[in-house]
């Protein structure tokens, strides 16, 4: 009986144990996920380009939502971070609605280009509204 309650004491803590390791590998259920994708925004800022990175929603933005400066994102070196915290498989909607006017912006395609590469290596949806 005694051998019995040791093999469960030790099976126990065996399961405990592997249950307590770290997990080096970040994997899709990590990452940010939306139901409905993310919007992108972009606007030029004297010589460099923000962007803000917005959950999806059933309502169109407004321009003090998408420039607020709790979402702002000071050039692509701080737009790609969030980009590669989103899932693989996401959907991505970059555009540049017609009712803020022209405060919204697409930048040189250069950039663009940039952006999709990042969008592509994460396996991002990235749909292009123009």
């Amino acid at each position: 009986m005694k051998l019995l309650a040791s093999l469960v004491c030790a099976a126990v803590l065996a399961l405990f144990l592997t249950g307590c390791q770290s997990n080096d590998v970040t994997t899709a259920s990590s990452q940010a996920t939306s139901m409905k994708g993310y919007e992108l925004h972009s606007w030029q800022n004297g010589a460099q380009w923000d962007f803000s990175l917005l959950e999806g929603t059933n309502r169109e933005k407004t321009l003090a939502e998408i420039q607020s400066p709790d979402v702002v994102l000071k050039g692509v070196e701080a737009l790609q971070p969030a980009l590669e915290n989103i899932a693989a498989g996401q959907y991505v909607t970059w555009q540049s609605p017609r009712r803020v006017g022209e405060a919204l912006a697409f930048p040189p395609d250069a950039l663009v280009g940039r952006v999709e590469r990042i969008c592509k290596d994460q396996q991002l949806e990235l749909a292009i509204v123009k």
